[in-house]
């Protein structure tokens, strides 16, 4: 049987800044997941468990995650991605992001940038 590693604090603190955002995070496995609900797009008003790896919040909230997972049903029109510490059933999308607004928690901030992303989805493709 696999021992489960302990979370760093790092993790631990994108868990709990997630989660006080309004998107209640959880580790699974090399990755931590969250429900959004998507505001805008194709996607509209549709709740969406998405996530990120362990290993890319270990510098949170100093350095901010690059992909994002996302159910391999959501597609679009251009991306980069890949499968890395993906559950089963999703990819994770190559997404260019720097906090650089402090005035914006880092939380609510990396949260803007899934939904804008989620909200380019194709139509019909979820």
């Amino acid at each position: 049987m696999t021992e489960v590693q302990p979370l760093s604090e790092a993790s631990r603190q994108f868990i709990a800044d997630m989660t006080a955002a309004g998107a209640p995070a959880r580790a699974d496995g090399p990755r931590i997941l969250y429900d959004i609900v998507a505001f805008g797009g194709s996607l509209a008003g549709q709740t969406i468990t998405t996530g990120v790896s362990i290993s890319e919040v270990q510098s949170w909230p100093a350095v901010p995650p690059h992909w994002i997972h996302l159910p391999a049903s959501i597609q679009f029109a251009e991306t980069n991605m890949d499968d890395a510490d993906c559950a089963p059933g999703y990819k994770r999308h190559s997404r260019d992001y720097s906090y650089t607004d402090t005035s914006i928690h880092p939380a609510r901030a990396w949260l803007s940038h899934v939904r804008g992303f989620v909200s380019i989805a194709i139509p019909g493709a979820a």
